[in-house]
């Protein structure tokens, strides 16, 4: 999850009390993971090796009492497991995923590398969009040092301004997105996937992800999916959703919203 594009901190109402809260606006957990990083012994066989960094950040998750608010490994597992299903099932010579929200850059290193393994030979396209110049600079760093500066692109600004700037470039082809992940803020989860819809990025076969649909809770989002049809399509596309639980690291319960593109 990502600072919000219009929200106030107070959206993010899994925070556990003001102390946390204080914490994110500042961001002193996410400048110790950094620092915890490069500093970690064994930065040497962390770099360039994107499943040892994000094992070290899940490592320095489990030391601190504040957490951190990645995807974590159950519901990355999950997604790779996506992955290597829809794995040669497309004559495509590039595959795109946009994610909405890099926070720390977690998903970022472990899915982009993932799905550059999952599709040799093709071109993989990886945008991560974060508001947060700092948060996208904590990012950024990780995604040099896992050596996935090829396949990993972030993007500072609000995620709507980054998507309409690269469709108009051309870079974001009509079409053309094969994973998308939404895991900002909840209020922003709807207008950035009806953007899409209204510009045409999204075709039959396309996977839409989103985090938090229980925890700390995206319900419009899940109606709106739910209801099967993508309002904002001049292609008449519709969603196919479903909803895996997941327990997360803390004990709490969670789950993704899986919608197929129909």
């Amino acid at each position: 999850m990502a600072l919000a594009d219009h929200a106030p901190v107070g959206n993010a109402a899994f925070f556990e009390n003001g102390n946390i809260q204080t914490s994110w606006q500042t961001a002193s957990n996410e400048l110790a993971l950094l620092k915890y990083v490069h500093e970690h012994p064994s930065i040497a066989t962390i770099r360039g090796n994107p499943a040892a960094l994000a094992s070290v950040i899940e490592e320095f998750e489990s030391k601190t009492s504040r957490g951190l608010m990645t995807i974590g490994p159950t519901k990355r597992d999950h997604i790779i497991n996506l992955f290597a299903a829809a794995a040669g099932t497309s004559n495509d010579g590039s595959i795109v995923f946009l994610e909405f929200g890099a926070y720390v850059g977690y998903s970022a290193v472990a899915l982009g590398a993932a799905l550059r393994d999952h599709n040799p030979g093709r071109k993989v396209s990886y945008f991560s969009f974060e508001k947060s110049p700092l948060m996208a600079a904590i990012t950024s760093s990780f995604v040099e040092l896992a050596g996935l500066k090829d396949v990993v692109h972030v993007k500072v600004g609000p995620a709507s301004e980054s998507v309409t700037r690269l469709a108009a470039e051309g870079t974001l082809a009509k079409g053309s997105i094969d994973f998308m992940l939404i895991d900002h803020w909840s209020n922003l989860y709807i207008p950035d996937l009806q953007l899409c819809e209204h510009l045409g990025l999204l075709k039959k076969g396309s996977v839409v992800l989103a985090d938090n649909i229980l925890f700390p809770g995206a319900p419009d989002y899940l109606s709106y999916v739910q209801r099967g049809t993508a309002e904002k399509s001049a292609q008449g596309l519709g969603y196919d959703t479903q909803t895996p639980d997941f327990v997360m690291s803390r004990g709490q319960r969670d789950q993704l919203a899986v919608s197929t593109v129909v």
